[in-house]
């Protein structure tokens, strides 16, 4: 539970600071339009990760051996649910392209990151290898 806690705040705290570093510079670029287009991509993309960390969520605590599988899946779902949700947007919305495009890529990278790093955790601390065996192999 304070893997998930703490990996749903870091995904908050990042997604908040880029936007944060990233304003000042948007609105000189693209203006009103590129801010908003910058706003609505920080919230899906933080939005759709948050998501795709719920696999590992709920695998880590009832089948450990499966955390690796669920890390992957959940990586999937974010793409797909990402993907879609800025398809949507672009028909619904039209919102200004360029400045949309950029910040799709930097906050995706960054949620993809956050999401690996606390992934990997997950796997280290949950994961319960047995011990290997050699079934029949030449030594």
């Amino acid at each position: 539970m304070k893997l998930s806690i703490a990996c749903v705040a870091s995904l908050v705290v990042a997604v908040l600071a880029a936007a944060s570093i990233g304003y000042a510079p948007t609105q000189a670029r693209w203006g009103d339009d590129g801010v908003q287009s910058m706003k609505v991509i920080a919230g899906i993309c933080l939005g759709t990760a948050i998501l795709a960390f719920i696999p590992v969520i709920l695998v880590a605590s009832r089948w450990p051996e499966q955390i690796g599988s669920a890390a992957l899946a959940g990586t999937g779902l974010r793409l797909l649910l990402t993907m879609g949700a800025m398809v949507a947007y672009q028909i619904l919305a039209d919102p200004q392209l360029p400045s949309f495009l950029f910040w799709a890529v930097v906050f995706y990278l960054l949620v993809l990151a956050i999401d690996t790093v606390f992934g990997v955790i997950a796997i280290q601390r949950f994961y319960r290898a047995g011990p290997q065996r050699n079934e029949g192999a030449a030594s």
